[in-house]
């Protein structure tokens, strides 16, 4: 299984990679703009995109299609990683880079049984008690397995934004459930800081999108208005309600 790690604006801080073992390292691609090939000479596995690639839905549509491995992981450039013990129920700990290997081989065997995996965000963690959870929300971190997703028709490009959830809502409704790891979290810095995303995303652009999505998932996405002390900059921001099981039961009643 390889990982993709896809970046952009921040040839200095590789977060993600902090969390990673050399042997990790190893199986991992950074996958950059074209325009910013050059500023990332200093780290091993590079891979460019097409030249007309400069922004995630299409990023991430690529590196599907192109993946070196059956079993992939793509995941955002800004992580950071926990864990639950046996004995802290779901208290997080801060995950070690052995912590973080032994979740990517747990992620691996999933694909065996899932055609999409995913690790709980730190949000909400603490709502799920076991382990693990079928038919959940993906972001931040997916995985795959490439040739029966690209069988499916699935596409990340359809939209600006949420494409993640877009896939996952693509993949249920086709009769696919995904299964999210509960054990392990991970974190973000915090929504639009410097690099990734932040270059053309704005508050305008997540309002279309969340619309958008909800006009391809009319009855699993409702459009609802929140509000958020950190995440681009705080305040009331449009954001999406999504029932999940409903739409994964929606192809078992087909």
């Amino acid at each position: 299984m390889l990982i993709y790690i896809h970046t952009a604006g921040r040839p200095d801080k590789q977060t993600t990679l902090k969390s990673f073992s050399p042997e990790l390292i190893k199986r991992t691609r950074l996958v950059v703009q074209d325009a910013e090939k050059d500023r990332y000479y200093k780290f091993p596995n590079v891979v460019v995109l097409p030249g007309d690639i400069d922004r995630l839905s299409p990023t991430r549509q690529w590196i599907l299609e192109n993946a070196e491995s059956n079993k992939f992981v793509m995941m955002d450039d800004d992580l950071t990683f926990a864990f639950r013990t046996f004995s802290s129920g779901t208290k997080l700990h801060k995950a070690e880079l052995d912590n973080v290997a032994v979740m990517f081989h747990e992620i691996e065997t999933a694909l065996d049984h899932h055609i999409h995996v995913g690790v709980s965000a730190r949000e909400g963690n603490n709502r799920v008690k076991a382990d693990f959870k079928e038919i959940a929300r993906m972001m931040r971190l997916l995985a795959y397995d490439k040739q029966k997703v690209l069988d499916t028709g699935a596409k990340f490009d359809r939209i600006d934004t949420k494409q993640d959830f877009d896939m996952t809502l693509q993949l249920l409704r086709k009769g696919y459930k995904n299964l999210v790891f509960y054990k392990y979290a991970h974190n973000q810095s915090g929504s639009n800081a410097r690099g990734g995303c932040s270059v053309y995303r704005n508050p305008e652009m997540m309002d279309r999108c969340s619309n958008e999505l909800a006009a391809l998932h009319p009855d699993f996405v409702k459009v609802v208005e929140k509000y958020t002390k950190t995440s681009w900059g705080g305040g009331i921001r449009t954001d999406v309600r999504i029932a999940w099981k409903k739409a994964y039961e929606s192809y078992t009643q087909s």
